[in-house]
């Protein structure tokens, strides 16, 4: 007899909330032999400053009148330096992760809902498992550093769970950037991973994370808090909060879920977005049928899909967002 059982659609309507919250990241100048002591007030916030500078006109296309006329664009920006007594970056910021992840925010189609609840607690153990030990990589390699990681002399970085569930260390250069393999039978990451394989797996429950990470760069070197959009005006503006450089939790937030080495002819990973969308390479990375929509439907009508990429659904859920939409 033939299957007669309908597919189930995309829903109009389907949205998830965000489970990894993750706060700004401020960011702190002191001194490498400082790292070990519990005086804050050792670390002094790190100031951004405005310089204003002669500079050469370099873009493609300027007209020959103007190339020799200073560039507007790096001529009057801003700038984050540590002072030229203190060799040692700072950056601390707090992650929350919410459980609850089979259940969207909003749907309009029950059956649709009933069927992904089914299958997200079916495989919520591999899954999470598997999306928690890699957050947790990223945070032991310092990932969420961006270019203030690159070249450093040593990469400290120093985790606490709440209510005092317990505190890691990790030297960052340890992790690879490249290779979540690497390091699977350390004992202080797979405690990190199972603490947030907890929040996740909670349906009501939280775990915050206190990250602290300490980059020794050298005295007075550059540091590189988040870049404001400035949209129509050309100069470089740094993001601060309270007069202290700081990165933006978008930038925090994607590090930690930069996981996703499940695409096709994956070289290095990216972040979980439903195209694989990496705008600074200007490439979609999932395109047609191996996207989250396409995995997504197969999956909740019983179609064969790997468990790296149910992974990769599920770990679209974690980031949240706007999933509906008509599907034919």
């Amino acid at each position: 007899m033939a299957n007669d059982k309908k597919a189930i659609s995309l829903p109009s309507i389907l949205a998830f909330e965000r489970k990894l919250e993750v706060s700004d990241a401020l960011m702190y100048a002191g001194e490498w032999d400082d790292v070990k002591q519990s005086d804050s007030g050792k670390w002094q916030p790190i100031k951004i400053t405005t310089r204003q500078n002669r500079s050469t006109q370099s873009a493609y296309g300027i007209k020959d009148e103007a190339k020799t006329q200073p560039n507007p664009v790096s001529s009057d920006s801003q700038d984050a330096n540590l002072p030229h007594d203190r060799d040692t970056l700072k950056v601390s910021f707090t992650l929350r992760v919410i459980g609850n992840v089979a259940s969207p925010f909003s749907c309009n189609e029950p059956a649709f809902e009933k069927a992904l609840a089914e299958k997200v607690t079916d495989f919520k153990d591999i899954g999470l498992k598997e999306l928690a030990y890699r957050y947790a990589h990223n945070i032991a390699s310092g990932r969420f550093l961006w270019r203030n990681r690159v070249c450093a002399e040593s990469v400290l970085v120093k985790t606490e769970l709440s209510d005092g569930k317990g505190s890691f260390e990790f030297n960052g250069y340890d992790f690879p950037l490249n290779d979540f393999s690497a390091k699977r039978n350390n004992a202080d990451l797979e405690e990190l991973a199972d603490a947030i394989f907890q929040g996740l797996s909670s349906e009501s429950d939280f775990v915050c994370v206190k990250v602290d990470a300490y980059v020794r760069l050298g005295n007075g070197q550059h540091v590189f808090p988040s870049q404001e959009m400035n949209m129509g005006e050309k100069k470089k503006v740094l993001f601060k909060l309270d007069n202290c450089a700081a990165l933006h939790s978008v930038k925090v937030g994607n590090a930690i879920r930069t996981i996703d080495d499940w695409y096709v002819n994956a070289k290095v990973p990216i972040a979980i977005e439903p195209y694989g969308s990496v705008t600074q390479r200007g490439e979609a990375y999932r395109p047609s049928k191996n996207d989250l929509y396409t995995l997504m439907l197969d999956w909740v009508n019983d179609k064969e899909i790997s468990d790296e990429q149910r992974c990769f659904v599920l770990a679209n859920f974690i980031r949240g967002g706007v999933f509906g939409g008509k599907s034919d």
